[in-house]
């Protein structure tokens, strides 16, 4: 899975609004056929923020990697991402990365957009 990868020179992911907001989100669009999608969101301990830091460069306290899903939930539900810093291969970290969250995310289905 490719991964994109944020550094934060202060604070980290909201991970909390996040999940919170994303419930708050799928409870407004119930009554419409909703789209389900998994974000996946990935940190990493002292030897994976070196790997990270030696890759995209320092002075940055935290990195997070988040999947595409992750990063619309984020910009739809005003979620500070950090600075984007590159992309990764999630295989390329190994044990590196370490699971932060896997949660869904709900869009409206495409079936109920309008056509024009």
């Amino acid at each position: 899975m490719s991964c994109t990868v944020f550094g934060f020179r202060s604070g980290f992911l909201s991970t909390a609004k996040l999940h919170i907001d994303s419930f708050k989100r799928k409870a407004e669009l119930m009554p419409l056929p909703l789209n389900e999608r998994m974000m996946h969101g990935y940190a990493v301990e002292s030897e994976g923020f070196d790997f990270l830091e030696r890759r995209f460069g320092g002075g940055f306290e935290a990195f997070v990697l988040l999947n595409d899903v992750a990063i619309e939930a984020c910009r739809e539900l005003n979620i500070r991402l950090g600075e984007q810093v590159g992309t990764i291969e999630l295989d390329e970290m190994g044990r590196l990365a370490i699971n932060l969250f896997a949660w869904e995310y709900w869009t409206k289905s495409l079936a109920t957009a309008p056509v024009s």
